[in-house]
C-alpha cells in the first residue's frame, strides 16, 4: 500500500506476533520504557524498586524508546554500583487496518521492531553473561 493508499484506512489494532515473549512481564520489578514517558519518573520508579527490596530490575524498551532506556540504565549505575546484561531482540508487530471507506478490505500489516532488555543486578546473583 502506498501512503496515499493508507489515508482511506485507520489503525485499529496494534499487537505482537506469535512465540514473541518480549512484552509478557517477567517479574515485578519490570520497568518498561515508552517514548512518551519522562525519564526521571522510570529513575526514581527504579530507584523506589531496589530500596523496597529488589535486587535485580529489568528496564524492557522497543524500537525508538530504546536510546531512553541506554541512558536511564547509565544513570542509574552512577547512583549506585550494578552489574548489567543487555539482550538486544526483534520483535514482530502486527498492525491491523480498518478502511474508512465502503468496498475496502481490512488490511494487516507485518513489521519487524528492535527490542533491548537491560537486566541490572545489585550482586549480580543469576545474571548469565552469556545471556
Amino acid at each position: 500500500l502506498s501512503f496515499h493508499a493508507m489515508e482511506k484506512y485507520r489503525l485499529i489494532e496494534e499487537h505482537k506476533g506469535e512465540g514473541d515473549d518480549f512484552l509478557e512481564t517477567t517479574s515485578s520489578s519490570e520497568v518498561r520504557i515508552t517514548q512518551q514517558g519522562k525519564p526521571r519518573n522510570y529513575i526514581s520508579y527504579a530507584m523506589t524498586l531496589f530500596s523496597e527490596g529488589s535486587t535485580t530490575i529489568v528496564l524492557k524498551a522497543m524500537g525508538r524508546a530504546i536510546n531512553k532506556a541506554v541512558t536511564i540504565a547509565e544513570i542509574l549505575k552512577r547512583k549506585m554500583p550494578l552489574h548489567q546484561v543487555t539482550t538486544l531482540s526483534s520483535c514482530e508487530m502486527i498492525d491491523v487496518f480498518e478502511p474508512l471507506e465502503e468496498g475496502l478490505d481490512t488490511v494487516t500489516s507485518r513489521r519487524y521492531v528492535s527490542c533491548m532488555k537491560i537486566t541490572l543486578s545489585k550482586d549480580g546473583v543469576g545474571m548469565d553473561p552469556n545471556d
